[in-house]
């Protein structure tokens, strides 16, 4: 039957992949995610192993401010449906998706809920949004297709979600040798080069700082560390190196491509965000409506 890889929130596996064929969900979590977690198995079994997990209120603020705040999800939602209504008729929109999903109350969901429905989230979701079901809607293959990061986003807009657990189980594809820990961290490079130059962006916008150099003090001013060695070339050619915040060094890499005597290594983009993502945390306003 293959080996499983679950994400669940409170208990409920909302999305699965088994063997080679699985979603990378790394990145819905912060640093120092990884510990031991409750993976839970047929007949109420519950044996504790290394996992991830976080709040659906930390995975919030990753996803708004990573690709999906509330206009980039409403975006992506329309984008998904506008290409399936090239060969089906499916007339759910998103705010008839949004209100159902954050009527549900999340919280008192149990297992024994999705008995009927074989445990299967995505039926669950069908039978919930069973008025926009038509034989040539195809609702159920539809649900499948779409990005677990909306249906997450959507259901953090229930106040009462953002306490539950978010859990990534991990453990049973590696035990099995299907993969190791760096196969499930890798980064998505082309994701988080965008992810990257939009939060850049933001915080720049957000600083009101009219020059790189001048954003470069403001970020350092906010704690962030010089410690990232940038070497520029000017257009007489003449190399000149400077020491930077590591986000301002990146978004250089970035943006000067033809500059090759600098090497952008995965980690750095990484923790580049990382760093990013701390300082958004004192800037509530940074994404323009509700987060």
């Amino acid at each position: 039957m293959g080996t499983y890889i679950t994400l669940s929130l409170n208990g409920i596996d909302i999305d699965w992949g088994k063997n080679e064929y699985w979603t990378r969900h790394h990145w819905l979590f912060p640093p120092g995610s990884l510990g031991i977690t409750e993976y839970r198995y047929a007949g109420d079994v519950v044996e504790l192993k290394p996992g991830f997990q976080t709040t659906l209120g930390e995975a919030r603020f990753r996803l708004s401010h990573l690709g999906f705040s509330e206009q980039e999800t409403r975006d992506k939602f329309d984008a998904a449906l506008s290409r399936w209504n090239r060969t089906a008729n499916l007339g759910l929109t998103f705010a008839d998706f949004h209100g159902a999903l954050t009527r549900l109350n999340f919280g008192s969901l149990t297992s024994a809920d999705l008995e009927p429905f074989i445990w299967d989230f995505n039926k669950f979701m069908v039978d919930l949004l069973a008025r926009w079901d038509a034989d040539d809607a195809r609702l159920d293959d539809f649900l499948l297709t779409l990005d677990t990061a909306v249906t997450l986003r959507v259901l953090s807009d229930r106040p009462e979600n953002l306490r539950l657990p978010l859990r990534w189980a991990h453990q049973d594809l590696i035990d099995s040798g299907w993969v190791t820990l760096d196969d499930l961290t890798d980064i998505d490079r082309p994701t988080l080069t965008l992810q990257h130059n939009v939060l850049f962006g933001r915080i720049h916008d957000a600083s009101e700082q009219s020059s790189i150099q001048d954003f470069d003090k403001w970020l350092a001013n906010r704690g962030l560390p010089r410690t990232a060695h940038y070497l520029e070339q000017r257009r007489d050619g003449k190399l000149v190196s400077k020491t930077l915040v590591l986000p301002t060094a990146v978004r250089n890499m970035l943006h000067h491509p033809e500059n090759g005597h600098n090497q952008l290594l995965d980690q750095d983009l990484l923790e580049s965000v990382e760093q990013l993502l701390t300082v958004a945390r004192d800037l509530p306003g940074l994404v323009s409506g509700p987060a």
